[in-house]
């Protein structure tokens, strides 16, 4: 039998905010509050991921908060092309920077509560925060167009430590389109985003499905490519709506919710469509199953 819609309406709720506004408060302090920055250097600090884009759910924790450094930025000019724009290179970028908020979040949290991971800073929660993943970054424009008439996506750029790799994300653009989205499909867009969320979740705690295969980032990207028509009022009719879309149409060219890069590749950046078929046959079983 399927879901019942009342499990479905239960599975769109969004998980709790309170903390983790409390969460990305706590960490911007510390940031303000750290006097070890050279004089000049400019940064920003907010919430990125499912937190920011109300997309989270019950049982979400690591809430994910951005450090970005903004005076000094990566981009994909050669070096005839930086000349040209009269760019040169920092003194001070993102190895220092990332350094600094170390030894900031080091200081302010006790060395005990900071964990260094791959990609992220691993904060430990207690009674007002909940645990964060810091991403350590700085600014990336993606130029286009003529040199005469400079144009550029600003994004995020990060390395990740073992091994080394430059990641690029445009995140700030993804919030935006999802919001857009959610309007644009009368506030369906997020609670859909959630209870396929919730799916994968179930499946991932009753049977052998891992979360690796089908990450929230690229679930929430796959339904964003799913034409608006398809959001409707009843949760049961929107899921067969935007399962029977996507298991009956080609994948070819959808695109990210930044709407820069593909969904699909052989970069950390993108998905594969044989894990994102693989995803599709799990919920199918699950709901005739249930």
């Amino acid at each position: 039998m399927a879901i019942p819609e009342s499990q479905l309406e239960i599975w769109s709720h969004q998980g709790s905010i309170t903390n983790s506004a409390n969460t990305g408060n706590s960490i911007k302090n510390a940031i303000d509050n750290y006097h070890g920055f050279p004089a000049g250097i400019s940064y920003n600090v907010y919430l990125q991921g499912s937190y920011k884009n109300s997309t989270n759910i019950y049982g979400d924790s690591d809430v994910d908060v951005v450090v970005e450094l903004t005076s000094s930025f990566y981009n994909n000019l050669t070096e005839e092309q930086k000349a040209y724009l009269r760019l040169t290179s920092a003194s001070y970028g993102y190895f220092n920077f990332r350094n600094d908020v170390e030894t900031c979040l080091r200081e302010y949290y006790g060395s005990e509560n900071v964990v260094t991971g791959n990609k992220v800073f691993k904060i430990k929660p207690n009674s007002n925060r909940l645990p964060a993943d810091v991403l350590v970054c700085s600014e990336y424009r993606l130029y286009y167009g003529s040199l005469q008439d400079v144009r550029y996506y600003s994004g995020i750029a990060f390395y990740t430590r073992n091994p080394q790799q430059r990641i690029i994300n445009f995140p700030k653009q993804h919030s935006d389109n999802a919001t857009a989205k959610h309007q644009s499909t009368y506030n369906h867009f997020k609670p859909t985003v959630r209870i396929f969320k919730n799916m994968r979740n179930h499946l991932i705690a009753h049977s052998c499905f891992n979360k690796s295969t089908a990450p929230s980032y690229f679930v929430e990207c796959l339904l964003a490519n799913i034409p608006d028509i398809n959001f409707v009022n009843s949760h049961t009719d929107t899921f067969i709506n935007c399962y029977d879309f996507l298991n009956n149409n080609s994948m070819d060219g959808f695109m990210c919710l930044n709407g820069i890069r593909p969904l699909w590749g052989d970069t950390t950046e993108n998905w594969n469509q044989t894990d994102a078929r693989y995803f599709l046959d799990q919920l199918a079983n699950l709901w005739n199953n249930w």
